[in-house]
């Protein structure tokens, strides 16, 4: 590798992560909120899934934002894959009627901290 050269890693074998950022049309922040933990519950026990949590915006009260945590990245794309009838969650057309356009989406290669579920740092039991 010659200077000036920057490495990009094409394979991660770790956890992975998402970031998304959803805008709920005027004044839905709440049911778009409501709706997405509903996701959340149909997600408990799915395997490879440690976190999914749901938070919103204080300063932006129809921006909901989804921080996800998956053992890899095959587990988060075998949820993306599952069907809401199987897993119970809302089916994607009951989102995406709630959003005003298509969410933002950052993927995360995690290469440490403290991961719930992971064994690598403390843990909250629920």
């Amino acid at each position: 590798m010659g200077p000036g050269t920057v490495a990009v890693m094409t394979t991660h074998t770790g956890p992975v992560g998402r970031l998304m950022k959803f805008t709920a049309r005027p004044g839905r922040g709440a049911d778009l909120a409501g709706l997405l933990l509903r996701v959340a519950d149909a997600l408990d026990g799915f395997p490879g899934c440690l976190l999914y949590a749901i938070g919103r915006d204080e300063r932006s009260p129809d921006v909901v934002h989804v921080t996800e945590l998956w053992r890899a990245a095959a587990d988060a794309d075998a949820a993306l894959a599952s069907s809401a009838e199987a897993t119970g969650s809302p089916a994607p057309s009951e989102v995406l009627a709630l959003v005003a356009g298509p969410p933002e989406r950052t993927d995360l290669a995690v290469l440490g901290g403290l991961l719930p579920g992971t064994g690598t740092g403390p843990r909250t039991e629920g």
